[in-house]
């Protein structure tokens, strides 16, 4: 395989990648998940939620670079824009968190600073994951042409 047709395989692989490292920070990071914002059940929901796309990141990355081509580039471009709504539309979840309004849990996840009476968390590494997995979708698309 030349560098060209290398690199439109390995760009995309490695961007996933990076989504799925995101993933593990701001689990390990956002105790607000951890603790299900703050009640004594452990490991809510969204935190399972996120640990799923950062598993489905990881094994979209292995699948690239295993199996690179076009038509694994077209489906870990089309999964990975999958990920991206179900992030953006996790604002949707709102009342199971506790917030009243879905605008109040937005300023939360897309915040650039801490959301209020929140427990420790990392504020803007959900947008950077958002952006990221926006990233490695237009990347996947855009690269598959490559091939």
């Amino acid at each position: 395989m030349d560098d060209n047709k290398e690199r439109a395989f390995r760009v995309p692989a490695v961007l996933l990648f990076v989504d799925f490292l995101i993933t593990v920070l701001i689990l390990y990071t956002d105790h607000n998940l951890q603790t299900d914002f703050g009640t004594t059940s452990p490991y809510f929901i969204h935190w399972y939620g996120l640990l799923i796309t950062g598993i489905a990141a990881l094994c979209g990355s292995i699948i690239i670079f295993a199996r690179p081509g076009r038509k694994t580039l077209t489906a870990g471009a089309t999964g990975t824009l999958i990920l991206f709504l179900f992030l953006i539309g996790d604002v949707a979840t709102y009342q199971m968190v506790g917030f009243t309004t879905p605008v109040q849990f937005a300023t939360y996840l897309f915040g650039i600073s801490a959301y209020p009476h929140s427990l420790p968390y990392v504020p803007g590494l959900y947008d950077i994951l958002v952006i990221f997995y926006l990233i490695s979708a237009i990347a996947g698309f855009s690269y598959r042409h490559k091939l």
